[in-house]
């Protein structure tokens, strides 16, 4: 979830549920303040009641008085329990049929002797009806307040939270070898929290580049350095090899020297190669065309297949299988060294498969299983049973597979290693 959609979705559940608590609240309130007032009058009115009662001296005037005030219920003392408080109660209205609530308060009196129970009412169905109104009201404005606050609260924070997104773009869009400028510093919106995350990005990205630039430039000069006196040894092995007073033993320590000098220089090779992929000095905007470059690859390393007389079968679609956006020079080197692998660990006489399709390429070759480097593979310097190499060939595969955004995947079944590499769908 974006950062935007979580804090809206929190302003809105808030107001939500805000608004969901106040309409009980504010009825309650509401109602408590009608009741109230309702009370009040009724206490005027029977504040008045004793001034009434004065002015009534025959059982006429008595009469007379109950039919003109409706809203006074006159009942004999005995025959009504007495309240001291305002009460409500239910009740049909005279010449209606549904019950209303009454809210009542009742008063003592004595007239011409007799004590008699004074029930003051008033219908509080109007107050009803008002407060539905005013809920309803209300209701409304919080629904607008709440779509307007979170309207309002969205187009604010998208505001404030550009500059933040404006950074996160320049991070995923950061190349260590390209020269994109940092997010520029926050000019409108005075966000102290914002600028200085520029700044460190900034900082970042320049000590980021350095690093890179002083490894780059080490990993170049200790290739060059390490290979100028190893080319410097051969040379001199070379020279030393044609004396003519060399004995047999001295001339297989040569050799033997020779052959070690030569793995080292193709270790320091290696080496550098996967020094360049992971730093990404690699191009990757190529279309590679997997049959011509198998062709190649095939062709180069015939020599060392016809050596132990084993047979190379390419198994291919008739379609041209092309793949955009790859680098033609690690494509190479990986099915290389793939293919390499296979020649080196297959018996001789063997035959070696190669099946390209426009989902994959599957190298199959014979062999004994790699129970002991199984689950490693493809780590560096790990080589089957101590077998002749340095260890980097399939590391390197991987590298570069990774790099290509390939997957390479191993298996070993029916007595034979296949590699698999797998590209995205060929658009």
């Amino acid at each position: 979830m974006k950062l935007l959609h979580y804090t809206s979705l929190r302003h809105l559940l808030f107001a939500s549920l805000l608004t969901l608590i106040s309409i009980p609240v504010f009825y309650v309130l509401l109602n408590n303040i009608f009741v109230h007032s309702i009370d009040r009058d009724l206490g005027l009115q029977a504040a008045q009641i004793p001034s009434i009662v004065s002015t009534i001296q025959t059982p006429a005037d008595f009469k007379l008085w109950k039919e003109l005030d409706n809203d006074l219920d006159i009942q004999p003392a005995d025959s009504v329990t007495f309240h001291d408080k305002p009460f409500t109660i239910q009740k049909s209205p005279s010449g209606q049929a549904a019950e209303e609530d009454f809210r009542i308060l009742q008063k003592k009196i004595e007239i011409l002797g007799r004590p008699y129970i004074v029930n003051i009412e008033s219908s509080l169905f109007e107050k009803e009806d008002l407060i539905q109104t005013i809920l309803t009201i209300q209701l409304g404005i919080l629904v607008l307040l709440l779509a307007g606050t979170v309207g309002i609260n969205y187009f604010i924070h998208k505001r404030i939270w550009k500059p933040f997104y404006d950074s996160l773009a320049y991070l995923k869009a950061f190349n260590i070898e390209s020269n994109l400028a940092a997010p520029q510093e926050l000019k409108r919106l005075p966000i102290s929290e914002f600028t200085e995350l520029n700044q460190s990005i900034q900082q970042l990205s320049i000590r980021v580049r350095r690093a890179y630039d002083s490894q780059k430039e080490f990993i170049e000069n200790a290739s060059h350095e390490l290979q100028t006196p190893l080319t410097v040894l051969k040379f001199k092995l070379e020279l030393l090899v044609q004396q003519k007073d060399l004995s047999q033993d001295q001339g297989e320590l040569i050799g033997d020297m020779y052959r070690e000098i030569e793995q080292m220089q193709e270790l320091n090779r290696h080496l550098l190669l996967l020094s360049k992929i992971e730093n990404g000095q690699f191009a990757s905007q190529e279309t590679v065309h997997v049959q011509q470059v198998m062709g190649e690859v095939t062709e180069d390393l015939s020599l060392l297949a016809e050596a132990k007389d084993q047979e190379i079968v390419k198994e291919s679609p008739p379609e041209i299988v092309q793949l955009s956006g790859a680098n033609r020079t690690l494509f190479k080197i990986m099915v290389a060294n793939l293919l390499t692998n296979a020649i080196q660990y297959s018996p001789p006489g063997s035959r070696i498969t190669i099946q390209i399709t426009g989902r994959y390429l599957l190298m199959s070759n014979p062999g004994e299983p790699f129970w002991d480097v199984r689950d490693s593979i493809f780590k560096r310097f790990v080589r089957h049973n101590q077998q002749k190499g340095n260890g980097l060939g399939l590391s390197i595969v991987q590298t570069i597979a990774k790099y290509l955004h390939y997957d390479i995947i191993y298996d070993y079944s029916n007595g034979c290693h296949q590699f698999k590499i797998k590209w995205p769908l060929l658009g």
